[in-house]
């Protein structure tokens, strides 16, 4: 199979263009600056931007399945959201309609903030909920994911919702793991006791695998996530067993977590011109109490059994060690 994947060269991207090169297929990459993690690779490279139409043809053009990554999780201002995660999907999907109909398969990578949170520990969210997220990431995904519903009818899609993904290559959640091995684990949520779900990324790239042979999928929308949610206390302990060792694990007061979202997106617009990986939309999401989603079709239809954290937390640790990334 020739496979395009859009944002490859992030962390999900990376991880999937590893998986698809040792199942034998061909993989094009569309990159739009940073080639740090697939310089080693044998993968075909494609310069552009989902932002600009016009790169996209070449990009598109004789692959058997499109694997869109390419997203933004943070930005400098909510505008940058929609640009990229909606309309780039749009002139994305538009440019794989008009000079590649016959593609097999064009699958979005969403996410659980596009679905947003549920009510209570007793009714997660299904895929076919009403969407309600709470933040500008979450809207901007959930838009995103309309844009790629209006050609339904027209191409096989496909969009996958993770949740909180963690795992080798993962920047974002590896800032606890680098926490705890330093001997802490601020829970950010306030007082309040918050509950999620989370998938580890191997699980994700092997969904997405099962996707290439699988030609009659029953549904356009999937949910993707262990089963089993966890309080920020409980992932804490888990992490602390992953590294072996025993660590501080408090809770960082509301307003503070706020101060904290404010002064770091502030220094790195100032320091560095650039969106800060922890900031007030973030924060949103942190706050809400219930981040289920029910992940039961996905695994039934695909056979599939997810990751426990137990499990995926020893993989990643282990990994962080071995590249050099944790000590």
């Amino acid at each position: 199979m020739k496979i395009l994947i859009t944002g490859a060269n992030g962390f999900v991207g990376t991880n999937l263009a590893q998986k698809f090169i040792i199942g034998g297929h061909s993989v094009r990459c569309l990159v739009h600056k940073n080639l740090s993690e697939l310089k080693n690779l044998p993968v075909e490279i494609r310069h552009g931007s989902i932002t600009d139409s016009v790169t996209l043809v070449d990009a598109v053009k004789g692959v058997d399945f499109v694997f869109h990554c390419a997203g933004v999780l943070r930005a400098k201002d909510t505008k940058t959201f929609y640009d990229i995660n909606q309309t780039g999907t749009k002139n994305l999907i538009e440019t794989v309609h008009k000079y590649n109909p016959s593609i097999k398969r064009f699958i979005y990578i969403s996410s659980q903030a596009a679905m947003g949170p549920c009510i209570n520990l007793t009714n997660p969210k299904d895929p076919d909920s009403i969407c309600e997220p709470v933040s500008d990431y979450g809207r901007s995904k959930m838009l995103g994911e309309n844009e790629v519903l209006k050609f339904k009818d027209k191409l096989p899609v496909t969009i996958l919702r993770p949740a909180a993904i963690y795992g080798p290559y993962d920047k974002d959640i590896f800032t606890f793991f680098q926490m705890a091995s330093k001997g802490f684990f601020p829970i950010l949520t306030g007082r309040k006791k918050c509950f999620v779900q989370l998938l580890f990324i191997n699980d994700l790239v092997e969904i997405c695998s099962l996707i290439l042979t699988n030609n009659g999928l029953k549904r356009n929308t999937y949910f993707l996530a262990e089963k089993q949610h966890y309080s920020w206390q409980e992932i804490g302990k888990i992490i602390s067993a992953a590294i072996g060792k025993k660590i501080f694990i408090f809770t960082l007061p509301g307003w503070l977590v706020k101060f904290a979202a404010l002064l770091s997106e502030a220094s790195m617009k100032v320091i560095k011109n650039e969106p800060s990986a922890f900031n007030m939309d973030k924060v949103k999401e942190f706050c809400q109490k219930y981040w289920l989603g029910d992940s039961s079709k996905t695994e039934q239809e695909f056979k599939f059994t997810f990751t426990s954290l137990e499990n995926g937390a020893k993989i990643t640790y282990n990994w962080y060690v071995e590249n050099k990334w944790l000590r």
